[in-house]
């Protein structure tokens, strides 16, 4: 049989409810008209408190910039004293969960969702993604769904995070790899 021979059949079919639709489209708003248009160096206590009021669990002292976009808000958590950089695009359409004092660097794309291509219809798939404590991930990195990145790692600029990455490397690539060990001179409190 002709896979193709049935259009109607293989037409994309949305898994989402009119309430969570609805959800993300007033979501939307309140990020375009009150996030986004703050100011880059200010106001950090009030876009923490928009995405905690979304749902997202975010510990003190993180810094969120204005242009970061998260997806669904109640899919967020962070523990303190991290940072999502300019223009970071969290695609939470599963948990994204982000340690203390981790870096996201500028245009870094956590990705949580993605499509089966072994069917036609490709239906959505999602898998969580773990960044642990003091994981820096460098400017414009991707990470793939069903990710975990250990505590201390490092993710150089541009990789594509497909698989797990060890704690305290080094790692880089497409797709990226463990490189050296992290060797840290001093560990602040």
């Amino acid at each position: 049989m002709n896979p193709m021979s049935d259009f109607g059949a293989l037409r994309y079919r949305s898994g989402f409810t009119a309430t969570a639709k609805l959800r993300r489209f007033v979501w939307e708003l309140t990020w375009l008209l009150a996030f986004r248009t703050t100011p880059r160096w200010a106001l950090h206590g009030w876009r923490r408190f928009l995405l905690r009021s979304f749902g997202a669990q975010v510990g003190a002292g993180c810094r969120i910039a204005p242009s970061c976009r998260v997806w669904a808000p109640w899919n967020l958590v962070m523990g303190e004293f991290s940072a999502l950089g300019d223009g970071v695009d969290c695609y939470s359409m599963d948990r994204i969960t982000i340690g203390s004092k981790v870096a996201v660097s500028q245009r870094a794309f956590l990705c949580t969702g993605s499509h089966d291509i072994r069917s036609l219809s490709r239906p959505l798939i999602t898998g969580p993604i773990t960044i642990e404590d003091h994981v820096w991930i460098a400017a414009e990195s991707f990470v793939h769904p069903n990710v975990v990145i250990r505590e201390g790692a490092v993710i150089g600029a541009r990789s594509v995070v497909v698989h797990e990455m060890p704690a305290w490397s080094v790692c880089a690539g497409h797709p990226c790899r463990k490189i050296k060990d992290r060797v840290v001179r001093e560990r602040h409190a």
